[in-house]
């Protein structure tokens, strides 16, 4: 079920709130985590029903794992076997159905073979729920958390606002806010503020990201098709696919954040306008943040402590220190990142590009290290790394939404014809027809949007949108402040805001971007 149907906002939204409070109402707190799991489970159901087994396995599976690993923690004995099987099940079960096909169709090209394989439906939300779940058997055994209950975990596994597309929460971060005797008692505040970053939210998926996909996917269908992209069609597929990504990706972010605080639950950040970074480690920061920590957490750092103690036995200096403990480890994560998102060598490029930006921008830290101390990066300077991160993205971007690399290919080219310069003033719109139908004026309200107004943690900071929100309040502040606020004037604007979200959903209900990986 998509959070932009028409279904989901006024049928199953509405009865799962109504069933949610109407329990804590008459006394019935311990049912809502077998009603959260019920309406989470006939959410995901709408999509595959079949594909619910898989799911309810998984949560089963990794539910004995971790009562496992607890209990031999407990016994004093070594976790390393049942965390290390529970481990490589998760894993195996994702490349099975993500990865399967991809690895026999490039076997069969290699090798000249013809080995058939059914095709696999790809799981809706598989490579979170699994990722969610790795991360608790971890955390288990690092005796960071305590399975409590099946039911309890369910609700951690598949809490539908964050189920589909993240965040990727922690079992510590999400199952204390289900406790104490506030839970639901501000349920009109709540939902106010809830359906406010949601309405948000919705907003930029379907008025802004929906309409970016009108201007750039013309575009990426022509390089499939073998027909010619010109250099204006290159840059309009770059810079408006970027926009559709940006906008589809925090609109996401945000009615996921909003759905939860609807239910009294505050989820972690997931994305808080990257493209306004000036480098793409903080590009990167900002931008699906919970997966970055995972990937720290989780694989990162235990990759990058036997490096470091490698270079150091053999007694690297700076530069080749460097290239085993930080440049190597981040071209290789980047491409296990980018292979994540999808089995297609388009999400390897991209993974290998992300990687290569991240090892040469970590390489400019350390060689300007001491002249920044020095002197400070002025405002031309920031500027001048501000563009060049844009660029960056948006050339990566190219190949994430490419079919084949070879599309990517033809994309890039025609963005550097620079024989076609002369064609750049045809951007400007020549009458009011091409003001609507062209994307100069589209672009140019996006940019704003992004460049110079508040983020949705900003406008609701007064109400700690975010988990950590502390952390993130002074980051990335916009030139135009607003703070929203229950007033008349603010009602007003939710309302408009609302209202156009939902008419555009009239278009068609769109997938967002990120329910393929």
């Amino acid at each position: 079920m998509l959070f932009n149907s028409l279904e989901f906002l006024f049928l199953f939204l509405p009865f799962a709130l109504i069933g949610y409070y109407g329990l804590l109402r008459l006394g019935f707190r311990e049912w809502i985590f077998l009603f959260l799991v019920g309406a989470s489970l006939i959410f995901y159901a709408v999509w595959n029903p079949p594909y619910v087994l898989l799911l309810v396995g998984s949560m089963g599976g990794n539910y004995l794992a971790g009562l496992w690993i607890e209990g031999r923690k407990r016994a004093g004995q070594a976790t390393g076997l049942p965390l290390t099987l529970g481990i490589l099940g998760n894993l195996a079960v994702l490349g099975w159905y993500k990865y399967a096909n991809f690895f026999v169709d490039n076997a069969n090209a290699l090798a000249g073979t013809d080995f058939t394989l059914q095709r696999i439906l790809l799981p809706l939300a598989i490579s979170f729920y699994t990722l969610q779940q790795v991360a608790f058997l971890i955390d288990v055994a690092r005796d960071e958390v305590r399975p409590a209950g099946v039911w309890r975990y369910a609700t951690f596994v598949i809490f539908f606002p964050q189920l589909i597309a993240g965040p990727i929460v922690h079992y510590r971060e999400m199952m204390p806010q289900f406790f104490g005797r506030n839970l639901g008692r501000f349920a009109g505040a709540n939902i106010t503020i809830g359906l406010t970053i949601f309405a948000i939210g919705l907003f930029k998926k379907t008025v802004i990201a929906d309409s970016a996909a009108l201007y750039a996917s013309p575009v990426y269908d022509a390089a499939a098709a073998g027909d010619p992209v010109t250099l204006l069609m290159g840059w309009r597929a770059a810079i408006c696919y970027t926009l559709q990504l940006y906008f589809d990706f925090s609109g996401y972010s945000d009615m996921a954040l909003g759905l939860a605080r609807m239910f009294g639950v505050r989820l972690p950040p997931n994305f808080h306008s990257p493209l306004r970074a000036a480098s793409i480690l903080e590009y990167w920061r900002r931008w699906h943040m919970t997966l970055q920590q995972f990937i720290v957490a989780y694989m990162y750092t235990p990759f990058v402590l036997p490096l470091t103690r490698f270079a150091a036995e053999r007694g690297y200096g700076k530069w080749q220190t460097f290239g085993v403990t930080t440049a190597l480890p981040s071209v290789v994560i980047f491409v296990v990142i980018g292979f994540w998102h999808g089995a297609n060598w388009t999400f390897v490029v991209f993974g290998l590009m992300h990687g290569i930006y991240v090892a040469v921008n970590e390489f400019w830290r350390a060689y300007r290290r001491k002249a920044r101390r020095k002197v400070k990066p002025g405002t031309r300077d920031m500027i001048a790394y501000h563009l060049l991160t844009l660029l960056c993205v948006m050339l990566a971007n190219v190949v994430f939404r490419a079919e084949s690399v070879g599309d990517a290919v033809t994309i890039w080219t025609a963005m550097f014809r620079l024989d076609q310069i002369g064609d750049l003033a045809l951007i400007l719109p020549a009458n009011a027809a091409e003001l609507i139908t062209e994307p100069f004026a589209f672009v140019l309200g996006a940019a704003a949007l992004i460049a110079l107004f508040p983020n949705t943690q900003q406008i609701m900071g007064r109400y700690t949108p975010i988990l950590g929100w502390s952390k993130w309040r002074d980051v990335a502040r916009p030139v135009i402040a607003l703070t929203w606020r229950p007033t008349l004037g603010w009602a007003v604007w939710t309302g408009l805001v609302l209202f156009f979200a939902v008419a555009f959903v009239s278009r068609g209900a769109t997938e967002f971007i990120y329910f393929n990986f």
